[in-house]
């Protein structure tokens, strides 16, 4: 069985060529889909028969699951823009009448609550990622949108643009040894937050896992709080980075917005669905500046499904899912899932 990999969703040149080039090096088959490229023609030309081509919306499943089958199947399915990957995609692209069936997908990035865990359990299909690859770029967002908030940067420049000069009109901004972070989870992610966060002086207190020691938070300049309520009523910039589960779904709603201090910020870069964006548009409407500020980045509807109750409300700043784009973590993310791959591959020989 010849082991195929479907590249659902590739970074655009250049860092779409050290992909594939990565790929070829490590001799793995690869078929390139281009629907999501403006040049395809030039991209061709680069590769010629090297490699296979397809032309697959990825976000039409019943469009994905057509163009599987006529291709006889495929050993892996690598995505890096969060791609659905549901229980009918699944079943289909595994089972066993296909040339190729799936035996893995691979996401190039941390979060896989989009893949259907269930399913691929239930059809041996196996979850590659990679922890930790945009934990920097994440984290370099979240320090630029508090800095950028505490100090609103924002309104003060749109009041500008429209010729008023509103200095004076807010109250004064906090510096940042006067502010306080506080971080809803401990991962990577948080961690990179903390060390650079407390290097401006703001003081970092966290809640999460008790495997997060108290000995890993003293070398991480930060301190543990017991429950999310204390941290709430502590944090004047509220940072949230667990993953989707039953038990985080809705975990910041009207309840909790009422807890944040008078004026704090919340800043979402972890999933959507941890935050109610129609309770929170609501409490930002019904008490401005109680949450003087938020900068949310995902959300619960993404991409062409896109449609937040936040759009438009004041105060909230909105990006498509970006905090963790930067070339160094698109280029990370992207080299340890080929070479994941690879040694899945290796193992998958040997079966």
């Amino acid at each position: 069985m010849a082991f195929t990999t479907l590249i659902l969703d590739a970074p655009g040149p250049p860092l779409l060529f050290e992909e594939v080039d990565r790929f070829l090096e490590l001799g793995l088959a690869v078929t390139l889909n281009l629907h999501y490229f403006v040049d395809k023609d030039s991209i061709r030309q680069h590769y010629g028969a090297r490699i296979q081509y397809a032309e697959i919306n990825g976000h039409d499943e019943s469009a994905l699951i057509a163009a599987v089958v006529q291709a006889g199947g495929y050993s892996v399915f690598k995505t890096r823009l969060n791609i659905p990957i549901g229980a009918a995609l699944i079943r289909a692209a595994s089972s066993p009448a296909l040339a190729t069936a799936l035996c893995a997908i691979a996401q190039a990035g941390t979060g896989v609550n989009h893949i259907d865990r269930q399913a691929c359990e239930r059809n041996g299909v196996t979850i590659l990622n990679t922890p930790g690859s945009n934990a920097v770029a994440v984290a370099e967002y979240v320090v630029a949108q508090a800095l950028f908030l505490s100090r609103d940067l924002g309104y003060y420049n749109v009041e500008t643009h429209r010729g008023h000069w509103s200095k004076g009109t807010l109250a004064p901004s906090l510096e940042c040894a006067e502010l306080t972070l506080g971080l809803v989870g401990t991962g990577s992610i948080a961690q990179q937050v903390a060390r650079k966060a407390g290097a401006l002086g703001i003081k970092v207190i966290a809640t999460g896992s008790e495997r997060f020691t108290a000995s890993v938070a003293q070398s991480l300049g930060l301190e543990r709080r017991q429950t999310l309520e204390q941290l709430l009523g502590e944090a004047d910039i509220v940072s949230l980075h667990v993953p989707l589960t039953p038990l985080t779904q809705g975990l910041f709603g009207s309840a909790e917005f009422r807890l944040m201090r008078p004026g704090s910020i919340l800043i979402n870069t972890a999933r959507g669905g941890i935050v109610d964006e129609r309770q929170l548009a609501s409490f930002m409407t019904e008490f401005p500046r109680h949450i003087k500020a938020v900068a949310i980045d995902t959300f619960a509807q993404e991409k062409d499904r896109f449609n937040s109750p936040l759009a438009g409300i004041p105060g909230a700043q909105l990006t498509p899912h970006i905090a963790g784009t930067t070339t160094t973590a698109i280029r990370t993310a992207s080299r340890q899932i080929v070479d994941k791959i690879h040694a899945f591959s290796t193992t998958a020989d040997r079966r």
